[in-house]
């Protein structure tokens, strides 16, 4: 009877312990991180009354008989079931997904204590802490680097505040574009020659990039001209020449490169006569170089300047049809001049130039009908495929056509032949009678001078053709008894030219054709700058005083626009006719057509502007960052400057880097990029620029440059597309301050700084153990490690087992209030049923002593 008081007892006692616990599931529902606990019961040892027997003979086997004592709780488990998370908004917050426990120290990291509650924060001195002040373990990051070791040892996660990062200076810059490789485009610049021979020469570089400053009145530069080319040099024949505003072109003063141009050529001469002025005067080419065609310019003697950068560019004229280093200008800087035949109308479409077409030009006092024909080789540099010619016209002259002007004749030898005004020929015809024209005014072309032949043997009756055909003026009887060439003196071919003329006629007295006249109206051009050029000896050759009553001049250049402009600076007008090249069926009516708005007079004082031309360009701009963390604009401005003709002949565009003062850039800032026929990128140069602050941060900055993998379409393409940029990046940022911090899946701690940086700045260490139950709960939803639980095994976040961490939440507590509800019910059911146990053995026991009474 009493063991059934006992069991009831033990009862009582294991469903308290059970209320216990379940209460306290109860109690911390919502507390973060915890885990419920569950109770375990198990029976008592029985008391055995009858021990069991086994079967003997006959006699069958017997059950042992053993009474219960009642129940005690074996265990008290805690179930490391997932709890639910909930996005919070604080940053630090964490929450674990999967197996793992937060590592916290209250010690300095001597004993570590282990959590599934991730309600962190950082305290005033930057410690990573939970609730109790126990600091998060973990690893931290190199503060160079930003790298974090996870193979060393785990620390306590601290942050100070007010931490700060340095400006890190450019070091790579990376670009992603296309340029546009098509007939069309829309982004456009006009086409500029190297150096526009009317910039002022103050503020233009040399080919090293360094700058030529001149101060007006002040700068002065030294020239030995060989000013009658007799190959010797007098003392009367060394010339100084001044920076500074030029009335005239013998005032021994200049601004522009055409100011001091005009004063060199003005000393130099002809003495022969019949030399025309652009086979001698030294001009400005297509690669900005000042080229002397004869030698007049002795640069071994007596060559000096105030400036020693225009010294060194005219101390390489030192040889027969050389040139000076170049000069270039800041606009375009070191792209050179445009090559035409890459060149777009105002509308963007392409002209695309083919050798051999171009267009004629004729302007009143020239003469003759010029033939300006493109070629693709260059002719004052090699670029691209090709060699230069260094040559604007053909090495020996060529037939002459009936409209050729008898200004611009050549013999067979080639000389000079040609008349000047009022210089006159005379024939005798069969009848005894004679015939004269005068050049100027009876006559200027070969079809004049036949026309009026003709017409005079007609009126006499007599029976003769005049033709021209295949270079020589025929008759088919002979009529013509005599030809004579004379001066506006009247004397008998008194210069070479018109003895040279003579020779020419001559046999036409005493035969049935002349020689053969040849002529040299053919000019070739390359680039831009080649057609300014040609154009401007074409406006200074008809104003010739050996061809031209009227006295023309004028200034060719190419605007900014990049129109071509002619200034007439003569105090009259002068007419302008151009046509297409070679005929109406072959010329390119897009070239001819940009040159239509010239066609006409153009007034004393006035300016005829062709249509715009364009080149196809790309314009991108990038901040980059210096020492300090300043912010510069870096521009990089790309310029096709050649079509691919074959697999083995990349598109070239070239390209320039500016930045805005002060700062500036190590020269060579400027380079090409070169495109497979795929639109690949073939090779860039250079690889890098360096960059030069001028702040007070350090100088020579090293900038490497990334247009792309060769034979790959990650950088820079040339595609028939728009010219558009898609991405660029440099790694450059100026200092920052520390805005926030955040955590990622892998328990790494961010930080955020005011510049736009983020940088790893700690990881959170996560432990695993064998055997969760086995840990011991320290309150304050800690545990501790015991020796059934199993070292921890420490790691990030993710690896080995352990689970992820979700960041800006927390996990809640897995208590499930429906369990533990009934399990409250089913808890205080035992607990009655126990009692009553007890309260029936009473009764029985009451019972008992009444049958004593």
């Amino acid at each position: 009877m009493m063991r059934s008081l006992w069991s009831g007892v033990s009862g009582l006692n294991a469903h308290q312990i059970a209320m216990d616990v379940e209460a306290n599931n109860i109690a911390n529902v919502n507390t973060v991180g915890f885990k419920y606990s569950r109770t375990n019961f198990q029976n008592l040892l029985s008391q055995t009354v009858k021990s069991a027997t086994a079967p003997q003979g006959d006699l069958g086997g017997k059950n042992s008989l053993q009474i219960g004592l009642g129940t005690s709780v074996s265990a008290v488990e805690t179930m490391f079931k997932q709890g639910s998370i909930q996005n919070t908004d604080k940053n630090t917050d964490m929450a674990i997904n999967g197996d793992g426990f937060f590592v916290v120290s209250g010690d300095g990291g001597k004993t570590y204590r282990y959590t599934r509650a991730g309600d962190f924060t950082f305290d005033a001195n930057g410690n990573f802490v939970d609730p109790n002040g126990y600091i998060v373990q973990g690893w931290l990051a190199d503060p160079e680097t930003h790298t974090i070791d996870t193979a060393s040892g785990v620390k306590p996660i601290s942050i100070p505040p007010g931490l700060t990062t340095p400006a890190n200076p450019t070091s790579k810059i990376a670009i992603k574009a296309n340029l546009n490789s098509g007939d069309h485009i829309t982004e456009m610049d006009g086409t500029r020659t190297t150096v526009d021979q009317t910039a002022d020469i103050n503020g233009l570089y040399n080919a090293n990039g360094e700058k030529i400053q001149l101060t007006p009145d002040v700068d002065k530069i030294t020239l030995a001209i060989d000013a009658n080319n007799d190959g010797t040099i007098s003392s009367t024949e060394v010339y100084t020449f001044t920076y500074g505003t030029s009335q005239t072109d013998t005032d021994r003063k200049f601004t522009t490169i055409k100011d001091l141009l005009d004063e060199i050529n003005a000393i130099i001469k002809d003495p022969t006569g019949t030399t025309p002025a652009s086979e001698y005067q030294v001009y400005l080419n297509g690669n900005g170089q000042i080229v002397d065609p004869q030698n007049r310019i002795k640069t071994e003697d007596t060559l000096s300047s105030t400036n020693t950068i225009l010294e060194n560019i005219f101390k390489a004229l030192d040889g027969p049809a050389t040139s000076t280093e170049s000069m270039k200008a800041v606009q375009n800087s070191f792209i050179g001049a445009d090559d035409v035949g890459e060149l777009f109308n105002a509308n963007g479409d392409a002209f695309n130039l083919e050798d051999g077409q171009g267009i004629t030009v004729n302007i009143n006092g020239l003469g003759e009908t010029r033939k300006f024909i493109y070629q693709q080789t260059p002719i004052n540099e090699t670029e691209g495929c090709g060699t230069a010619t260094g040559k604007y016209q053909p090495t020996n002259p060529i037939t002459s056509d009936s409209m050729e002007g008898l200004h611009w004749t050549y013999d067979s030898n080639r000389e000079r032949a040609f008349f000047n005004t009022n210089q006159y020929i005379e024939f005798t015809l069969s009848d005894g009678s004679t015939v004269s024209y005068t050049y100027g005014k009876d006559f200027q072309t070969i079809a004049d001078l036949c026309c009026l032949l003709q017409n005079d043997i007609t009126n006499r009756n007599l029976d003769d053709t005049i033709k021209f055909e295949n270079g020589k003026i025929t008759e088919t009887n002979d009529v013509i008894t005599g030809v004579q060439v004379y001066d506006s003196a009247g004397n008998a071919a008194s210069t070479t030219a018109l003895q040279n003329l003579q020779n020419i006629f001559e046999p036409l007295g005493s035969g049935t054709s002349t020689n053969e006249f040849l002529k040299n109206d053919v000019y070739y051009f390359h680039d831009i700058q080649d057609l300014a050029y040609i154009w401007q000896i074409a406006v200074d050759d008809s104003g010739d005083p050996l061809n031209s009553t009227t006295g023309n001049s004028g200034i060719v250049s190419i605007n900014d626009d990049g129109q071509l402009t002619i200034k007439n600076t003569s105090s009259n007008s002068f007419n302008i006719n151009i046509g297409g090249y070679p005929d109406e069926e072959k010329d390119n009516q897009l070239f001819t057509d940009a040159f239509s708005p010239i066609n006409g007079s153009v007034a004393a004082g006035g300016t005829a502007i062709s249509q715009a031309m364009n080149a196809a360009v790309h314009t991108t701009s990038i901040d980059v960052f210096d020492s300090l963390g300043s912010k510069h604009t870096l521009t990089l401005h790309f310029r096709k400057t050649h079509t691919s003709e074959n697999p083995n002949d990349p598109t070239v565009w070239k390209w320039y880097a500016e930045v805005p003062a002060p700062s500036t850039l190590d020269q060579p800032a400027y380079g090409y990029v070169k495109f497979n026929p795929d639109g690949s990128i073939n090779s860039y140069n250079p690889p890098s620029l360096i960059f030069n602050p001028n702040n007070g941060s350090s100088t020579g900055q090293a900038i490497q440059l990334d247009f792309g993998t060769m034979g790959k379409f990650d950088g820079i393409t040339s595609f028939e597309a728009p010219s558009a940029t898609s991405g660029q990046t440099q790694d450059g940022y100026p200092g920052g301050d520390l805005q926030q911090l955040v955590v990622d899946q892998t328990g790494t701690v961010i930080g955020v700084f005011t510049n736009g940086r983020s940088y790893s700045l700690a990881q959170v260490a996560i432990a695993k153990f064998v055997n969760n139950e086995g840990l011991m709960s320290e309150g304050g939803t800690l545990f501790s490690a015991s020796p059934n639980s199993g070292e921890p095994i420490i790691g990030t976040a993710g690896t080995g087992g352990r689970g992820s961490i979700q960041p800006s939440s927390l996990e809640m507590s897995n208590v499930d209030l429906s369990r533990s509800l009934t399990q409250l019910i089913v808890i205080q059911r035992g607990f009655q049923a126990n009692s009553k146990t007890i309260t029936t053995s009473d009764q029985m026991l009451n019972t008992l002593l009444q049958l004593k009474q």
